[in-house]
C-alpha cells in the first residue's frame, strides 16, 4: 500500500486489539492509496524502530472513513483509515543502521591494535585520538562509526557490536569480513593502526537486564562479540549468580575469540561454556576444542540451562535467533526473559 501521508508522533492510534486508525491529510490530491484501497482493502504497514533497528510487519483489511464526526475532530485530516490486523511479524534488530538522538556527538579515534581472531574475522582496538578518556558503555552495546571511503561522497556509517569489557578504557570491535561488504572490506584491507576513523557515543538497548538473574549467552557465528563483552562484565561480579555461554561455529578455524572466552571461564566456578561446531574439521578435538556436533537448537538450551528464572541473551543471525526463540517459547519461556541482537546485513 502506498503512502498516505504522515504526522507527528502518536498519529496511529490503537482503538482495539486488532484495530489502527490513523489520518490521511492533503498530499499532492492524487487519490492513488485511497483509490487502491476501495478497489482491494488488503494492506500493510511497516513500522521501524530507528533506536533498535527492529522492524514490525502488519498485515491486514483498510477501510475507510469520510466523513463523520471522528474525522472532524483531527485537525488537517480529510479522511480516517481503520486498519484491522489480520497478521504480526516482529523483526528484532534487523537493520545494521541506528539512530539514537542522544548518540549524536561525533569523536575521532585512532586505531591502537589490529587482532586476526580467526580467517574471516579481525579485532580492531581504539583509542580516543586526543588520548583523553572515552564515554563509557554498557556490555552488549554497538559502536557507530564511520568511515570515509574513497569514492564515496558521504561517510559510510555501519554499527558494530562492542566486544571487549565495559570496564576497558578503549573500545574494541570485532568485524567479519563480508565478501560483499562495502565497510568490513574496507576496514580489513586497508585500516591499519594508526588510522583514524569517527564514532558517535555507545549506544543500545541489548544489555544485561537484571542485577542477580541467571543468565544464558546464546550466539552463532560472529554474533559472539556482544556476549564477550557480557562475559567481561559478568565475570568482573561477584560470581554468585549462573551463567552458561552457548556457542555455535562452523569449526575451529571460524571460533572467534575462543580462547579469551575460556580464559574468563576458567577464572570463575559460575561461568559454564558450551561450544557447538557445525562442520568441525578433523583436527577439532571434542572435549577440548567444542562439546557438541550439530547446531543449537531448544532441546540443547533446555539440557545446558535448567533454571526457569533464567534471562536469555541471544546474538547471531535473524534465522538463528527465531529458531531458538520460536523454540524456547514453545517449552514455557516466557517471551519477556529472551533479548535478541542481530548484527549487520549479513543478518
Amino acid at each position: 500500500m502506498p503512502p498516505t501521508g504522515g504526522g507527528d508522533p502518536g498519529f496511529v492510534t490503537v482503538v482495539g486489539e486488532t484495530r489502527l486508525v490513523f489520518p490521511d491529510y492533503a498530499g499532492n490530491n492524487h487519490f492513488n492509496t485511497i483509490g487502491n484501497l476501495v478497489l482491494d482493502p488488503r494492506a500493510g504497514f511497516l513500522f521501524v524502530d530507528f533506536e533498535t533497528g527492529s522492524l514490525l510487519q502488519l498485515t491486514g483489511r483498510a477501510t475507510i472513513d469520510w466523513d463523520s464526526g471522528a474525522v472532524a475532530r483531527v485537525a488537517g485530516a480529510r479522511r480516517l483509515v481503520m486498519f484491522d490486523i489480520e497478521e504480526v511479524v516482529e523483526l528484532p534488530a534487523a537493520l545494521p543502521l541506528r539512530w539514537d538522538a542522544d548518540a549524536d556527538s561525533v569523536r575521532t579515534l585512532r586505531l591502537v591494535e589490529k587482532v586476526r581472531e580467526t580467517e574471516d574475522v579481525t579485532s580492531f582496538v581504539f583509542e580516543a585520538r586526543d588520548g583523553g578518556p572515552l564515554p563509557g558503555f554498557e556490555a552488549g552495546q554497538h559502536l557507530p562509526i564511520e568511515l570515509a571511503i574513497p569514492g564515496r561522497t558521504e561517510p559510510v556509517r555501519r554499527t558494530y557490536s562492542l566486544s571487549g569489557s565495559p570496564n576497558d578504557y578503549r573500545y574494541r570491535i570485532s568485524v567479519k569480513r563480508e565478501p560483499h561488504g562495502l565497510a568490513s572490506r574496507f576496514l580489513h584491507d586497508h585500516v591499519e593502526p594508526g588510522a583514524f576513523i569517527n564514532a558517535r557515543r555507545p549506544s543500545g538497548d541489548f544489555v544485561l537486564s537484571c542485577e542477580a538473574c541467571p543468565i544464558a549467552l546464546v550466539s552463532a557465528g560472529v554474533g559472539v562479540t556482544p556476549m564477550v563483552s557480557m562475559l567481561h562484565a559478568l565475570a568482573a561480579g561477584d560470581g554468585a549468580r549462573p551463567v552458561v555461554f552457548v556457542h555455535g561455529a562452523r569449526d575451529g578455524a571460524h571460533h572467534a575469540l575462543a580462547n579469551e572466552v575460556r580464559d574468563l571461564a576458567a577464572r570463575h566456578a559460575g561461568i559454564r561454556l558450551h561450544t557447538a561446531y557445525s562442520q568441525p574439521r578433523p583436527e577439532d578435538e571434542i572435549g577440548k576444542d567444542f562439546d557438541s556436533d550439530g547446531r543449537i537448537d531448544g532441546v540443547l538450551l533446555d539440557r545446558l540451562v535448567v533454571d526457569p528464572e533464567a534471562q536469555y541473551f541471544l546474538c547471531g543471525p535473524t534465522r538463528f535467533m527465531a529458531n531458538v526463540q520460536t523454540e524456547l517459547e514453545r517449552r514455557g519461556v516466557p517471551a519477556e526473559h529472551i533479548h535478541t541482537e542481530s548484527f549487520g546485513p549479513a543478518g
